[in-house]
């Protein structure tokens, strides 16, 4: 069994409040829930937008979250923050810490939301490859909010071994973008019963500097498509267990990893 807690917040304009909060919420999540192996933030919880708030890779942000993994023992996805880029530009790095504070998965957003009227690419410049490592707990596969409009991306992950899923995001209810709730809730569901795969995923929920809105709906979904734990509509903390023998009794009883027909696929 693994136990995920799942920290649902929204980054202000200061990066230095944004990680006190983040502590705050690592501190509530350890003392809340004991023997934790994850804890998992949001898309931006650093800051955004991410040229305003694009830092390096190394520095007090990441010292931080560093060393609460280390002191408590914990692995820790710190949601994703603005990178600087060489461009001018900022990637939007996810950074996966281990037990003892050591970056051991590290993910730029690949596929950026040119879409609705809104341009990410003006801002963000895309990583180019896929994010699966290896955990003490198990394989991972990471990637963000975006990401979940493109079943490749999960499908790929899966195929290159992931037991779990974690997507940190910011999905907004309107201003300036259209209200899409019902888009993350299928979508998270979907991805995890497709793939027959936990799936984490984190959303931010709040206000953010650039005046959206973002709903929450944070939640953690096992193999068979079911939410076994989800954030109110509220800043929360959640926790989850994930069962690793359940999704294999799942993906054995479902066979649809079987019964595939990849020669059939243009993927």
């Amino acid at each position: 069994m693994i136990k995920v807690a799942i920290c649902q917040m929204v980054g202000g304009a200061s990066i230095e409040a944004n990680v006190a909060k983040m502590e705050e919420m690592v501190e509530t999540a350890v003392s809340r829930y004991s023997n934790l192996d994850l804890i998992v933030f949001p898309e931006y919880c650093y800051g955004c937008p991410p040229t305003v708030a694009a830092v390096p890779k190394e520095g007090p942000h990441t010292e931080k979250i560093a060393a609460l993994a280390k002191k408590h023992h914990v692995n820790i996805l710190g949601g994703s923050f603005a990178r600087k880029a060489e461009n001018g530009k900022a990637y939007n790095t996810a950074l996966f810490y281990n037990r003892e504070g050591e970056i051991i998965g590290e993910y730029n957003k690949t596929h950026l939301f040119v879409a609705l009227g809104y341009d990410e690419s003006e801002e963000v410049e895309p990583g180019n490859e896929l994010c699966v490592f290896d955990t003490d707990f198990g394989r991972v596969g990471m990637m963000v909010c975006y990401d979940l409009r493109f079943p490749e991306v999960a499908r790929s992950m899966v195929l290159q071994g992931a037991d779990i899923i974690l997507c940190p995001a910011e999905f907004p209810a309107g201003k300036v973008l259209p209200p899409r709730t019902d888009h993350w809730d299928v979508m998270v569901r979907a991805t995890a019963l497709l793939n027959l795969t936990w799936t984490v995923a984190c959303n931010n929920f709040g206000t953010t500097p650039a005046g959206e809105n973002p709903f929450g709906r944070s939640m953690c979904v096992d193999p068979w498509g079911t939410v076994v734990a989800q954030c109110g509509g509220h800043e929360d903390i959640v926790c989850a267990e994930i069962d690793l023998d359940y999704q294999k009794s799942v993906r054995a009883s479902v066979a649809s990893w079987e019964n595939r027909r990849p020669e059939l696929y243009t993927l």
